[in-house]
């Protein structure tokens, strides 16, 4: 058998080695993922999606560690599968997202207060770059989103935890390098003109959830025991104390 460390695909941690592993896995079922190069391209993500729909109701693009794509790729009937056609990885954006350096290397005072591109800047830049893609397509349905956080202090953690508005002391919000820069999994975005007013912000949410999806992201208004209406995050809550873990906190 062989396992990854990490997450594959789309919206993952993409180590070079568990991309390889990957590639291979996918090659042996038939799922054309390209060169054997250990980077998780187009062509990488659309060979996991067209193996998932062989199993999944919903394929995501991505082979996590202990996951049920992992387990089938592993598996007799994935070795001897026929070669299917591989579907086209999710749109990306047009304009690259602002890279962290563009922003200045300040992340000191309230991220709640930071620019709009300064809080694009502190996200994990795969993350980013599906964010981008998500605001762009808000606007073009008339909305304007903006950010209400991207990157946050475990101390902000603390403080919304106190207040209730959270349920997680530590959340991707708080994700960094270990060298302390941001790199968070998770952004709230509201629209301007309603913020988390009813009845027409759920206009927003709805819209802000159905394209948030369609990037491979997890929408907070999709939970059960807490509706985050606002929230959306690249990584399965299932991976927080692994972001932890990376966040060398």
């Amino acid at each position: 058998m062989a396992p990854v460390s990490a997450s594959v695909g789309q919206g993952g941690i993409n180590r070079s080695d568990d991309v390889r592993k990957v590639q291979q896995l996918l090659k042996q079922a038939g799922a054309d993922p390209g060169p054997i190069d250990g980077i998780a391209g187009p062509r990488t993500i659309g060979a996991i999606l067209g193996f998932q729909q062989r199993f999944l109701t919903r394929p995501d693009g991505r082979v996590d560690p202990g996951g049920r794509t992992i387990a089938r790729l592993n598996g007799p009937a994935a070795r001897a599968a026929p070669r299917r056609p591989t579907l086209p990885a999710p749109a990306r954006a047009a304009t690259p997202p602002p890279p962290a350096r563009a922003v200045g290397g300040d992340w000191t005072g309230d991220s709640q207060r930071w620019s709009q591109d300064k809080k694009l800047a502190s996200l994990q830049p795969g993350f980013r770059t599906r964010i981008v893609e998500v605001i762009r397509q808000l606007k073009a349905e008339g909305f304007r989103p903006t950010i209400v956080f991207g990157w946050r202090s475990v101390a902000k953690q603390q403080e919304l935890f106190r207040r209730g508005v959270t349920k997680v002391r530590f959340s991707f919000h708080n994700a960094q390098t270990p060298q302390g820069i941001p790199n968070a999994w998770a952004v709230d975005l509201v629209d301007e003109r309603w913020a988390w007013n009813e009845p027409d912000c759920h206009r927003f949410f709805k819209a802000l959830g159905r394209i948030g999806k369609t990037q491979g992201l997890v929408w907070g208004g999709d939970w059960v025991s807490f509706r985050d209406w606002a929230h959306l995050q690249g990584r399965q809550n299932s991976e927080l104390a692994a972001v932890k873990r990376e966040s060398g906190l």
